[in-house]
């Protein structure tokens, strides 16, 4: 398959720089645990004078906190900020490279069918967000035993829970990408979306609204929630229409787009 190992080198290039930054900041801030417990009890009754409303807004559960999944979760509400930016970034990038530099009418004029290279663009997308997933979790659950921590089942769901959003924007990113008749930056429109949704998602958490949180990609699987009270059957249902949807536009736009001379 040419086209995916066409692919797959040219947006490792884009990964490389996204994957150190974000594995360096996750081991570092996972690894300031053991520190960061042994003085919980003064933090947390410094938390508790803190305003409820702020507390909600940053994801942060006074309950949980002290716990190796809480902590997590509480970083994790940053760390999916990069990832999904990543991934918006990722999917425009793969989907419009051709429209990024202007080559649409060489590539599509190709003897190969569009279906081939849409399917061949998504699944190197796919293997850089297993990969990039792949790296954290190995740090994540390294540092735990390093740390003589338990392997909570809320780590798991966590980390699941990110893939399922990070797939989201991805394909909202290629969707985008494909709609767009002219494409001639990604690094623009991919933080404003990724940083839309996380702010949409502040603003649910602070009105307590959870119908708002739902229309937020986060908010999906806020990792507080995720951490409490595992995926809900009812958010991963909605998921997987919204990657469905999102595919399926994004399909139908690129097999029939016209090719630009």
């Amino acid at each position: 398959m040419p086209a995916l190992k066409h692919e797959w080198k040219r947006h490792l290039k884009l990964l490389r720089g996204w994957m150190i930054a974000i594995a360096l900041t996750v081991a570092l801030f996972m690894s300031f645990f053991p520190a960061f417990s042994e003085g919980i009890d003064d933090l947390m009754n410094m938390l508790r004078g803190f305003p409820a409303e702020l507390l909600r807004g940053f994801g942060l559960d006074i309950e949980s906190f002290g716990s190796y999944s809480g902590f997590l979760a509480y970083i994790y509400t940053f760390v999916q900020l990069l990832l999904g930016i990543l991934a918006v970034q990722s999917g425009m990038t793969l989907m419009g490279r051709e429209k990024l530099s202007k080559t649409s009418d060489f590539l599509l004029s190709k003897p190969v069918s569009r279906t081939n290279l849409w399917a061949q663009k998504n699944v190197a997308g796919f293997l850089g967000i297993l990969l990039i997933n792949a790296i954290i979790a190995v740090l994540v659950y390294g540092l735990a035993a390093i740390q003589g921590m338990n392997f909570e089942p809320a780590i798991r769901d966590i980390l699941f829970s990110s893939v399922l959003v990070q797939l989201m924007f991805f394909l909202l990113g290629g969707l985008l990408a494909n709609i767009r008749k002219r494409l001639r930056t990604v690094t623009g429109p991919a933080t404003s979306i990724g940083m839309g949704f996380y702010f949409l998602l502040i603003v649910a958490r602070l009105l307590e609204e959870e119908k708002l949180s739902k229309l937020s990609i986060y908010g999906l699987f806020d990792t507080a929630q995720v951490q409490q009270k595992g995926i809900e059957p009812l958010n991963l249902l909605i998921a997987l229409s919204i990657c469905i949807t999102f595919a399926g536009l994004s399909y139908w736009r690129y097999t029939r787009m016209d090719v630009e001379v």
